[in-house]
Parts: structure tokens; C-alpha cells; sequence
């Protein structure tokens, strides 16, 4: 947990985030816009533009605002109060690419002028460190660099770093008037590397679509939870929420902030009190936000996050005085990483955000990003992803059908019923823009499950705009269907479309479902049609071999006969093994992967679809289940009744079922619910035996429990209390005797 978090604070030296020198503070009597003013700014079209400051109480103030020309097209009056601020505004113009000037006057002093004040869309970036992740550690923003480029200067940014008291970064108690060291731009000056590259990358594709200038206030902080960015008065005000805070050892009294020393990115309204709370005067038309991965790692509780994300959305509609409903807000999901939280851990936080979605339409979209390369630089480590640019093209799509009546998909293509159809379920989809498109030959991706509610893969085909079909022959009597489930979901492949390519990934359900005793994770090493997956390894997350060979050489080939992908194994001595790994060794000691399910605890059979293409029969002889480097069990065939069986030289493909009830242990039956045998299980190997081998593995397949052999899941139950109770017995019978 601390290094996890560590590698999150540390990211923002690391990403190259910059501070200039502090404006002065105002001297006693001077008169002066807060620091969130300056040069280049950029206010909401045709919304409310509010021009905030400090004067000696009773100073008459007005604020006017030029064009080109000198014409004064707006202006406002008013008088600093006894508490020596003052709040002036007008109705900003409608949004183009003219530049005006603002100038403030004191007493009929001029006292302020800004230049280049431009109108148009303006949007809010907060949240953790993939928001706060800069352009120039992506490889468009590197590329850039390099050839000396940079954006428009019609994309306008407000940079506010993090607070800093004495030399250090710093959480403010209380909410603040005004942000320290911010300061405005065009994104063609050098300082746009530096900005959030998801918001860049957004404010791009809406500057072309729009044909609009757009401005983001840049506030994502790295490391950052949620409730670092909710003001105090929303969870003081709500007593059932502010009881959520205090259970989880989050909440902190206002009398007690002082006490000790404060987590400026984590401790509750840190971050809206120096970054949110000075930004109060403008109006934006909404928010991107990409966090989550903090409070997945301190809490793991959707519920609680999301309780929390509805408050800061009201809170966020309340405070930028925004008047059509709720203040827009486009978020996406979390990246894939090793959570320690296991392999479904990641769906099932990214489904909450679906349903957060679903709940309000109007004012909520979900970007999926399932499809993205998890690809990283070392010294960013891999809970950030380098690709920033889809998800900012897809928020920005978001926005456009959210805010501005474009015509694509407003969210993420979301399930919304699952129905029978005879022995097939069908899954209705919505958001799905042009229609639902496969990226690639075959959909994938998706499991069904019938009343033992252990999920199997399913065969998927697209039948209309928005509805697919599911079947599976081990599951003849499906009653429910799952998505994506797995944390680690590349090849779920459900798109929807866009100008007939595939646009925004469907979103992963069913994972959350508490009828599924076994989600089905879809895995790499099943299809047998690639030799590397992504595997999150706790120490060393990347590209692992799925399929390894020893003795023997493997390659990948397409098989005539349906054009699916297969293993093809090149026997080179008469003794040779083929092997799936779920695990890597560290420090001498095996770790399953986090994004692997190694528990076949639920399966009754593993069947393996095997062809032997060479000149002379070979025998598999041995399928071994391997608990450790030197423990495995194996399942007995059911084609031969023991663990052998020939795989006939005829060049046709075969299926070889394997019993997993009946597993055998250095020549013994194995009771496999007394010991677990099935969980944890680091590697599945194939061993043969034969000269001049030339094997094809296309594909293994789990099938499901059956009543006659384990009477089932409770029978299963039954069995592991006994084995439980019977442990505690012989712990008690060994220390007091008898």
C-alpha cells in the first residue's frame, strides 16, 4: 500500500509539473483581481462571468470589457465590501475566436488590465494521477518535443499547482479564497506539456468539432481519494454520509486538522479547499474526471465510492452555480493494475461506475477503456498507462452528444436486459451510436451460466443494431450472462459504432451478480490463438509467454478448417511438455497472478482439442495441475480411464476430456474438496511422449460440475465444513490429548 501510494505522489515530479513565483499579495488598500484572472483567459459562452477580487471596503469598482476596436461591449459596477472583497459580473458573449480586453478600475483608476480574453467552452479537469499524467511523457506529446510543436492557442488552460506552505505541498483547512501560483496559457506556448494529457487531448477534439476555443482549469492531483475533493459542508450536512466517513476512519473534525500532520492528497476536502474552492466564479460547462484506483486500494467498497461521487457532483452542480440539472460530469474507468484485490476486483469498481452512469443520463457519461495497451514508462510505473489520446477523444465524444447535441453515443454501450431465446440468451445493449461492431473475426468475451451459476464462454454473434446472441453447449439451460468480467478483459472485442468502425468499448457486467458461485474470466491460454497475454504481476506487471514449451518448440498458425488461431508444438526429443503458467516466481516463491483466476474448484472437466499432424501416433501422458514447482495433481481422461491416452497420427482434430473429480497424486486417488486441490493451481502442462512430434492445440475448455459425481455446490460446502471442523478437532486433540 505505501509504495502503491508512493508511486502516485511521486508522480508528479516526475511527470514534469511546473510552479512559477507566487504573485504578490495585496498590500493593504491595493485593489486587484484574485490570481485565477490573468492573461488569456477564457470564460463559458453566454454564461455568467464573474470578476472577483480585494479593495478597500467602499472603493467603486467597474469592470469593462473591450473588443479589438476599443468598443466597450460589457461592463459592471459595484462597491468592495466591509470585508474588503467584491464580486462583479456580466453575461459573457457568445463563444468565437475574438480577443477582448478586461480592464478593472478603482475610483476611476485603471488598476488591472488582461489581454487575448477569449469566450467559449470551458471544462474542469480533476482527479488522481491519470488525469494529472502530462503530456510529455505520452508518445504524442514526446513526438511533439521532438519536432518542436505544440497546440492551439485557441485551447486556453488554467494551471493550478498544488498549495505549498514553507517549501512543502501543503492541504489547506479551510476553503480558499484564491489559488496559489496559477497562471493562464495557449496551449502553444511550451507550458502545455505539462498539463494533464487526457485534457489536452480532450479540449483538442472539441476545438475541431466545435470550431469553438476551449479552456480547461487543470486540478488533477496525483495519489488523490475521492473525499480529498468533496467540501466539508456536503458530508457535515448529510449525517447518514458523514457516518460512511467516520466507519472508515476517514472523517476529521475541523478542530481536530491541526492535530496532525495532514495527507494533503487523501484527508477529506483537502483538495477542495486549495483547488476546487477558488475556482467558484467560473461557470463551467462541465467535468472530466479519472480517478478511482486510490480508493480501490484503501477501501474496495463501490458503494461507499459511489455515495461519495453523487456528493460531489451536487456539490460541484451547487458551487459553480450551474442551472440545467446537475453539472455535467464524463468519467472514466480505472486502469487495470495489480490491486492485490484479485482478478475481478477492477470490473467490479468499473461497474459501479456504469450504474453511477445509469442513474442520471443526463449528466453522466462512462468512457470504457478495457481495449487500451496497458504499456507504461518504468519511471511512471504501471498503474499509468501511457495511452491518454482515446480516452480523451471519447470523453470529448461524450461531451458532444452530453452537452452539445452531437449524434454519437453518449456513454459506453451498456447491457440493458438479458432474455431467453430457447437454449440462447440474448443481451440489448444501448448507447451503441451506429450499431454494435466486433473488432476482429470473432466476439469475444462473454460467458453465460445456468442454475449452479458457474460461468462458462459463451459463443457471441451480433443480430441486430444492438442485441447479441449467446449460446454455449456446456450450458444448455442458460439463466444469466457476463461480460468482460475479468479485470483483465483485452479481448472482449463489443464495440459500438462510429462512422462504421468501432468506437467506444461495451462495458463489462455481471461480475458484481451474487447468483454467480464462478465468474469466467475468458482467459488467453483457453483460445490457445496467442503465445503472450498482459499479465498483472504484482512486481513486474507486462507481456508474459501464455503457452511455453519444453523439449519442444511452439508457433502460432491459423487452422483451415474454421480460421481459428492454434498452437503448433515441434516435438524435438521423444519426451516433451507444453505448459500454460497463471503464476511468477519471486524471491523463490510462486505468485498467481492478480488478473488470473486459478481456482477450477467449480469445473468438473477441462477438455483439450489436440491434432497430431505428424507421422506417427503420440501419447499424451499426463495432464498435471501443479499447486507449486514440485506438487500436481492429474485428472484422469475419460476417452481411456486413466492418465494417459494416443493421439492418433490422422491428422484430424480430436477432443480429450479430462475428469476432474478424478485426480490422482503420485499414483493415489486425491479427495480434491478435502485439500483444495484446485485452488491456486500455478500451471497446467502437457506432457508427451513420442519422436518427430508435430501437434496442433486448438483450444482447452472447462465444463461444469454435475450432480452424480459431487452432489453439487452445497454437497461441496458440506464437505469443506467437515474437513473444517475435523482440522479444529485435531487442533484441540493434539493440545489438551485424548
Amino acid at each position: 500500500m505505501r509504495m502503491f501510494l508512493s508511486i502516485l505522489l511521486c508522480f508528479t515530479l516526475l511527470a514534469g509539473i511546473f510552479c512559477p513565483a507566487a504573485l504578490p499579495a495585496a498590500a493593504a488598500g491595493e485593489t486587484r483581481l484574485y490570481n485565477v484572472y490573468g492573461d488569456h483567459m477564457l470564460f463559458q459562452q453566454k454564461a455568467e462571468a464573474v470578476f472577483a477580487g480585494v479593495s478597500a471596503p467602499g472603493t467603486a469598482l467597474t469592470v469593462t470589457l473591450s473588443d479589438a476596436a476599443g468598443a466597450v461591449v460589457r461592463s459592471a459596477r459595484g462597491t468592495a465590501g466591509a470585508d474588503g472583497t467584491f464580486r462583479l459580473s456580466f453575461t459573457a458573449p457568445a463563444g468565437g475566436y475574438a480577443a477582448y480586453t478586461v480592464v478593472l478600475t478603482a475610483n476611476g483608476v485603471p488598476v488591472s488590465a488582461f489581454s487575448d480574453v477569449v469566450f467559449g467552452e470551458l471544462w474542469l479537469s480533476f482527479g488522481q494521477s491519470n488525469m494529472e499524467y502530462t503530456l510529455n511523457i505520452t508518445p504524442e506529446g514526446k513526438a511533439m518535443q521532438a519536432a518542436g510543436q505544440t497546440g492551439s492557442r485557441n485551447i486556453r488552460v488554467l494551471h493550478v499547482p498544488h498549495p505549498v506552505k514553507d517549501g512543502a505541498i501543503c492541504a489547506d483547512k479551510l476553503p480558499q479564497t484564491d489559488a496559489q501560483n496559477c497562471f493562464w496559457f495557449t496551449a502553444d506556448q511550451s507550458a502545455v506539456y505539462g498539463i494533464s494529457a487526457v485534457a489536452y487531448f480532450f479540449a483538442e477534439e472539441l476545438l475541431s468539432t466545435l470550431d469553438m476555443p476551449v479552456g480547461i482549469l487543470n486540478t488533477a492531483v496525483g495519489g488523490s481519494g475521492i473525499g480529498a475533493w468533496i467540501p466539508r459542508d456536503t458530508i457535515e450536512s448529510d449525517a447518514s454520509l458523514k457516518q460512511a466517513v467516520v466507519d472508515r476512519g476517514a472523517y476529521i473534525a475541523l478542530s481536530d486538522w491541526d492535530a496532525g500532520e495532514r495527507q494533503y492528497h487523501i484527508d477529506m476536502t483537502g483538495l477542495y479547499n486549495s483547488k476546487i474552492a477558488p475556482l467558484v466564479h467560473f461557470r463551467p460547462a462541465g467535468a472530466i474526471w479519472y480517478q478511482g484506483e486510490t480508493d480501490l486500494m484503501l477501501y474496495n467498497d463501490v458503494d461507499y465510492y459511489c455515495r461519495l461521487f453523487t456528493a460531489l457532483q451536487n456539490s460541484y452542480t451547487e458551487l459553480f452555480a450551474y442551472e440545467n440539472g446537475c453539472l455535467p460530469l464524463i468519467f472514466t474507468q480505472i486502469a487495470a493494475y495489480n490491486y492485490g484485490r484479485g482478478p475481478y476486483a477492477v470490473t467490479k469498481f468499473n461497474e459501479a461506475f456504469t450504474r453511477f452512469a445509469a442513474e442520471d443520463p443526463e449528466s453522466r457519461c462512462e468512457v470504457t477503456i478495457t481495449d487500451l495497451p496497458l504499456d507504461y514508462y518504468e519511471d511512471c510505473g504501471a498503474i499509468h498507462p501511457m495511452t491518454k489520446l482515446p480516452i480523451g477523444q471519447r470523453m470529448a465524444a461524450c461531451a458532444e452528444a452530453l452537452c452539445y447535441d452531437g449524434e454519437g453515443p453518449s456513454s459506453a454501450p451498456v447491457a440493458t436486459s438479458v432474455r431467453a431465446d430457447g437454449n440462447d440468451l440474448l443481451v440489448t445493449f444501448n448507447h451503441v451510436g451506429d450499431g454494435l461492431v466486433c473488432a476482429g473475426d470473432t466476439l469475444r468475451g462473454f460467458a453465460v451460466y445456468g442454475a449452479d451459476g458457474v460461468c462458462l464462454p459463451a459463443e457471441a454473434e451480433i443480430v441486430s443494431k444492438d442485441t447479441v446472441r449467446l449460446e454455449s453447449a456446456a450450458v444448455p439451460a442458460p439463466v444469466g450472462a457476463t461480460y468482460a468480467a475479468n479485470s483483465m478483459s483485452p479481448r472482449a472485442n463489443l464495440y459500438s459504432g462510429r462512422a462504421g468502425k468501432p468506437f467506444m468499448p461495451a462495458a463489462a457486467f455481471g461480475a458484481s451478480d451474487e447468483k454467480i458461485v464462478k465468474l469466467s474470466d475468458n482467459a488467453a491460454w483457453l483460445a490457445c490463438d496467442t503465445l503472450s497475454a498482459w499479465q498483472n504481476a504484482a512486481h513486474d506487471p507486462g507481456l508474459r509467454d501464455v503457452w511455453t514449451a519444453e523439449n519442444a518448440q511452439i508457433s502460432l498458425a491459423a487452422d483451415v478448417s474454421d480460421g481459428t488461431g492454434v498452437i503448433c508444438v515441434a516435438g524435438e526429443k521423444r519426451s516433451f511438455s507444453v505448459s500454460a503458467s497463471f503464476a511468477d516466481t519471486r524471491n523463490g516463491k510462486q505468485e498467481i497472478f492478480d488478473s488470473v483466476d486459478a481456482d477450477f474448484t467449480a469445473y468438473g472437466t477441462l477438455t483439450l482439442r489436440l491434432k497430431n499432424a505428424g507421422s506417427a501416433d503420440v501419447t499424451l501422458s499426463a495432464l498435471r495441475l501443479y499447486k507449486n514447482a514440485a506438487l500436481y495433481y492429474c485428472p484422469l481422461c475419460t476417452e481411456s480411464g486413466k492418465n494417459a491416452v494416443i493421439l492418433p497420427a490422422d491428422g484430424q482434430w480430436h477432443a480429450y476430456t479430462f475428469d476432474l473429480n478424478a485426480l490422482g497424486l503420485a499414483g493415489s486417488a486425491v479427495d480434491r474438496w478435502s485439500n483444495d486441490a484446485l485452488d491456486g493451481v500455478t500451471e497446467l502442462r502437457l506432457c508427451f511422449t513420442g519422436s518427430g512430434a508435430a501437434l496442433r492445440l486448438g483450444g482447452c475448455a472447462f465444463g461444469p460440475e454435475t450432480e452424480q459425481k459431487t452432489g453439487g455446490v452445497l454437497q461441496r460446502v458440506i464437505t469443506r465444513l467437515l474437513a473444517f471442523f475435523q482440522k479444529i478437532k485435531d487442533f484441540f486433540t493434539n493440545i489438551f490429548g485424548g
